[in-house]
């Protein structure tokens, strides 16, 4: 997902920094030991004094294990706790505690901006809803004006797609609901995807920040024509 969002181009570029980091510490050392400990001569170092018939020598160094313990273990709790970000944002909750506030009343911007952590932030949100079923979207937008959100159709490699057109600067909370079996809408350039469950309600964040078309995908298995079940969605300036 690196480069579709600034969230995960942010997590991104953290693992690849922590990455070489590692990498540098552990093949710096495998590197310094198979030239150190190299033979000479055709005959190899007996560096730990070993004896046929005698136990070797004990080098057990505590501090050290105790380092290669703990660093380690730290590192990983870190790359664990900074991976929930994109959860975070996903399960963001409504209200003054979420990154989107409360719905907009008519005539509000979300007016949504991306912070300097990678998340987009919103003073409200416009609600709307998609309804999935084997095999096809439908869009509504509710009581929204068409400036904010509108449906149609549009050919897609020779076939007719549902389409939904949105408003850049602006961030939608879609209501999901599935009339047959497990589908899950993927927005990947929104960054967000969530499985929609037959008889449950779901909800999904859409932060539309910039002009951008591309196709929303189905990203669970529901039959045969489950590679078929996309749409086109446009954000419009």
């Amino acid at each position: 997902m690196a480069g579709v969002t600034p969230l995960y181009d942010a997590l991104w570029e953290d693992y690849i920094l922590w990455s070489l980091f590692v990498g540098a510490i552990t093949f710096g050392w495998l590197y310094h030991h198979t030239f150190y400990y190299r033979s000479v001569d055709g005959e190899s170092p007996n560096v730990d004094d070993l004896k046929v018939g005698v136990f070797p020598k004990d080098y057990d160094n505590l501090r050290l294990e105790i380092t290669w313990t703990v660093l380690p273990f730290i590192l990983i709790v870190w790359l664990t706790y900074i991976s929930w970000a994109p959860l975070d944002a996903v399960w963001s909750q409504t209200g003054p505690d979420g990154y989107h506030g409360s719905e907009c009343t008519e005539g509000e911007s979300s007016n949504n901006y991306v912070d300097e952590g990678g998340y987009v932030r919103s003073d409200c949100y416009h609600a709307m809803s998609i309804d999935a079923q084997q095999w096809f979207w439908e869009f509504d937008c509710m009581e929204l004006t068409e400036d904010l959100c509108s449906t149609d159709f549009a050919t897609v490699e020779g076939e007719t797609k549902p389409l939904l057109n949105l408003k850049a600067g602006e961030t939608y909370l879609a209501t999901l609901t599935s009339q047959d079996v497990t589908h899950a809408p993927k927005f990947t350039n929104f960054g967000m995807m969530e499985d929609v469950i037959p008889g449950v309600e779901t909800n999904l964040w859409l932060p539309a920040t910039e002009e951008v078309s591309f196709l929303m995908l189905c990203a669970e298995f529901c039959g045969d024509n489950h590679a078929y079940m996309t749409a086109q969605v446009t954000v419009n300036g």
